[in-house]
């Protein structure tokens, strides 16, 4: 099969901290699974093989805000979220704190030139010479 890069993208969600690191708040719940799978490795793989097909790369990771906390609604999921700090951040404009937090992105990948957008996205530099933009 041969892949059209005007038509491909490669979309990842969520390679935080927090899901897949032994340090991350879910690595109770996922972390057999991330390691079974080998998650972190075939991720880096899958961005170093779109970086060299040319495929643009978009990262949507997840976050939580104070203003989401007043959520009425939710799962045990979102509540186990909520409760336990997971992917926390002060506000969409602040990264005071991000930096190797749970919410941070995995030390293996901040080689590949992840750049934070304000919003919520991310796009990773220099893959292609298209931008990822929202």
């Amino acid at each position: 099969m041969k892949l059209d890069p005007e038509r491909v993208a490669l979309v990842v969600i969520d390679p935080q901290i927090d899901f897949l690191s032994p340090k991350g708040i879910a690595w109770g719940a996922v972390g057999e699974s991330v390691k079974q799978n080998n998650t972190v490795p075939n991720l880096l793989r899958l961005f170093k093989a779109a970086k060299g097909a040319g495929i643009p790369v978009v990262v949507s990771p997840h976050y939580y805000y104070p203003t989401d906390h007043q959520w009425e609604f939710g799962g045990p999921g979102e509540h186990f979220m909520h409760d336990s700090g997971m992917f926390a951040r002060p506000s969409a404009y602040d990264m005071k704190g991000f930096e190797g937090s749970g919410a941070d992105f995995m030390p293996e990948y901040k080689p590949l030139h992840l750049r934070w957008q304000d919003h919520h996205c991310l796009a990773a530099q220099d893959f292609s010479a298209r931008k990822a933009t929202m």
